[in-house]
């Protein structure tokens, strides 16, 4: 299983951007872009299903996991975050890629696929942020709560954020899991362990958090209605957060959906329960339009 320890490092124009890569150099290029709270760790087990047969890439987003940008001088949105995602693959030598989107990733990727088509060769969007559907209530109420900024330094230093994620029945992570023993303390720790770190870590966060506006995929919209290049939405058939609804939604405004899948007895963070499930349907796609 891929170490988050493997994490490699890039600088861009906006700073340091932290990622995970799997496959030969050789192999056709697969961006893989996650959402909030996680980072790219939650790929790890689908790249290493599909590494295999391709390049994967799972960089952190501006904000999140471990990448490290100026706060002063860079902004957090999701167009931002579409523009570093593309410059990001751009140095990493390739001018076009397979794109495979999840929760508030999926509103960079609809923005790369609306604004960008041509650098995209395929696009999978699965269990994402769509049209006006986000903040989600969670991430709302954060947004709230965050604007009274001492709290949130209280609250994350005396540890009341991992007792309510770990040890409660109100924790966010699992209620994105249909089984919550197949969500570990471990591994909710460790997209917790950056909020854990450093006083900027929290502000780097924060700053992503504030950032959550619909404009980005509204604006969207006109683009993904004309975008014909061969499309995958996959989405669990127990998504707390995002209805399937949402999905079908999109595959009914993209041309180029193939076809619209949906995985039952699984949530929003199918990557830690049914991520073999998900990666054969995804890999197959991919292998089905790959030239």
């Amino acid at each position: 299983m891929i170490n988050n320890n493997q994490k490699k490092y890039i600088n861009l124009s906006c700073g340091k951007i932290a990622y995970l890569e799997g496959g030969k150099k050789n192999n056709p290029p697969v961006l893989l872009v996650h959402g909030i709270p996680t980072s790219g760790w939650l790929w790890r087990e689908v790249i290493r299903y599909l590494e295999v047969d391709y390049n994967c890439y799972a960089p952190d987003l501006m904000g999140l996991g471990d990448t490290f940008v100026d706060i002063n001088k860079n902004l957090f949105n999701m167009q931002a975050q579409a523009e570093m995602l593309v410059e990001f693959m751009q140095k990493q030598g390739h001018k076009s890629f397979h794109l495979i989107c999840h929760d508030q990733g999926g509103a960079a990727g609809q923005i790369i696929a609306s604004q960008m088509p041509d650098i995209v060769k395929t696009l999978v969007l699965t269990d994402c942020v769509c049209y006006d559907n986000w903040p989600v209530p969670t991430i709302s109420r954060w947004q709230t709560f965050v604007k009274f900024p001492l709290i949130p330094e209280y609250i994350i230093q005396t540890g009341i954020v991992k007792f309510l994620e770990t040890s409660t029945p109100f924790s966010a992570f699992r209620k994105g899991v249909y089984n919550p023993e197949k969500l570990s303390n471990e591994t909710i720790m460790e997209y917790l362990r950056p909020l854990h770190e450093t006083s900027m870590s929290r502000k780097l966060f924060l700053k992503f958090l504030l950032a959550g506006n619909p404009r980005y995929t509204l604006e969207a919209i006109s683009g993904l209605k004309k975008f014909t290049k061969p499309t995958l939405v996959i989405w669990s058939g127990d998504d707390y957060y995002i209805s399937p609804s949402w999905g079908k939604r999109l595959s009914e405004d993209i041309p180029g959906v193939k076809i619209f899948e949906l995985i039952p007895f699984s949530g929003h963070f199918w990557q830690e329960e049914k991520s073999a499930d998900f990666s054969s349907k995804i890999g197959f796609f991919l292998e089905t339009h790959t030239k």
